[in-house]
């Protein structure tokens, strides 16, 4: 099916589930999920202030939930909690101004499809991607201890690899107590010797003002000289910047100079960005399996974001023919990183039986997960859940629960919200009502 064809919202399908969601039958568990996609694409571009691990956790499959990542954000800073309220033809639109740009309808109608599912990423705190990582840290404290006087020992004596590791113990705070203002002074002895990782973590400080004050020229100074150096997280740190125009003039032309090169060397953040600049005909001409391409790149390493993208790529099946195996895989291994997108849709995928066995159970399990980090959607397909006893207790206490949550971003659940009321009791509906004032999303 072809997301030119599809104008379902997401409060269509979250309404459609007034009726259990496991006699659901197969064509709208493919709208549904298509919507989630779709809702998500109205403005498509790689955030400057997106923040993660290093480059080795990405490789290894370490955790790069949404938003830890270079996230794709909308042009005017809506979160993906807000953005999801759009519907599914609003945003099929906005990412048909990407796909126009490839020339020919396929090629248009593929970009929607990556467009819509690059827009997947929820938008991250700012800080750029950094090299050293708080989990370097040995488990053995006694051990760590002594690695750590062996760094300063080196550091002191004006070895650049030492100085920028003991400026990382001071960023986190791991075997010393945090202090930013160190950390400052000792990546900046490193940075002034030529090492590259110093000089990319440095421009991260610079870019958020952290030990130090906020300075995005210096951040793009030290971003260059790590980036020119080959430093592939640096590479897509100053395509970032290019990209939104902070500290340099906006040229969208030099961000994928970037992010190409950071791709090309291997690191999957570059190949996320990447991904989102042609799936977007930004910096170039829109190219959606070239997209594609780079985002199983970077998800093969074990980016989350990118294994949202791709699971729901092959989900759509407009670029690729559909493959709803294959999409759960990767929507499997993205929610199990704490993608809240990737949580919800891979639920859409068990309460229908689309690619895995139905199982009302699971579903259950994913929309949960989502819906305790904010994801509207599935917080409202959580409270069909409850309120059919599909997959867990039937309890029209939580329904109400969840679907007042989920109205507080999606007002058209005001008649389901209604309903669920009437079937509460007056002790219960003032229970929850106090219940949900204190409700607050907890990302994973």
């Amino acid at each position: 099916m072809k997301a030119t064809n599809t104008e379902t919202s997401d409060s269509e399908c979250a309404a459609s589930q007034d009726r259990p969601l496991l006699s659901a039958g197969w064509r709208w568990g493919q709208l549904c999920v298509l919507a989630a996609a779709l809702s998500l694409g109205a403005g498509v571009s790689p955030s400057v202030a997106a923040k993660g691990k290093t480059s080795a956790a990405a490789k290894s499959g370490s955790k790069s939930a949404g938003g830890k990542s270079a996230a794709a954000a909308g042009k005017s800073g809506k979160t993906a909690k807000s953005s999801e309220k759009a519907s599914g033809k609003a945003s099929g639109h906005a990412a048909g101004k990407a796909g126009h740009k490839g020339g020919g309808r396929k090629s248009s109608h593929g970009g929607r499809a990556a467009a819509a599912a690059a827009a997947g990423a929820a938008v991250a705190a700012p800080m750029g991607l950094e090299h050293w990582s708080p989990s370097s840290v040995k488990a053995d404290h006694a051990e760590d201890a002594k690695e750590l006087e062996a760094i300063r020992a080196a550091a002191q004596t004006g070895d650049a690899k030492a100085q920028y590791l003991l400026g990382s113990r001071y960023r986190f705070g791991k075997g010393v107590n945090q202090d930013l203002s160190l950390a400052v002074q000792w990546y900046r002895k490193s940075a002034d010797q030529g090492y590259a990782p110093a000089q990319s973590d440095l421009g991260v400080l610079y870019a958020n003002g952290r030990g130090v004050g906020q300075d995005e020229l210096q951040a793009i100074r030290w971003y260059r000289k790590a980036a020119e150096q080959g430093d592939g997280i640096a590479q897509n740190n100053l395509g970032l910047m290019y990209a939104e125009g902070r500290g340099v003039a906006k040229d969208e032309a030099q961000a994928m100079k970037w992010f190409e090169q950071s791709a090309q060397n291997g690191d999957a953040a570059g190949q996320y960005s990447l991904g989102v600049m042609l799936s977007t005909g930004r910096g170039a001409k829109e190219d959606g399996r070239a997209a594609l391409h780079w985002f199983e790149q970077a998800a093969e390493k074990g980016h989350a974001d990118a294994q949202y993208n791709t699971g729901m790529i092959y989900a759509v099946g407009a670029l690729v023919p559909q493959d709803l195996p294959r999409a759960a895989q990767w929507l499997d291994k993205s929610a199990n990183q704490g993608n809240a997108a990737a949580q919800s849709s891979l639920g859409f995928l068990y309460a229908n039986g689309q690619g895995v066995n139905q199982d009302a159970k699971t579903a259950a399990h994913w929309f949960e997960r989502a819906s305790r980090q904010g994801y509207t959607l599935a917080q409202s397909n959580l409270a069909a859940m409850y309120a059919g006893g599909q997959g867990v207790e039937k309890d029209m206490s939580k329904a109400y629960y969840w679907l007042l949550i989920a109205q507080q971003q999606d007002p058209s659940l005001q008649g389901r919200v209604q309903t669920a009321e009437q079937e509460v009791s007056a002790a219960d509906r003032v229970r929850v009502q106090r219940e949900v004032q204190r409700w607050k999303a907890v990302k994973e």
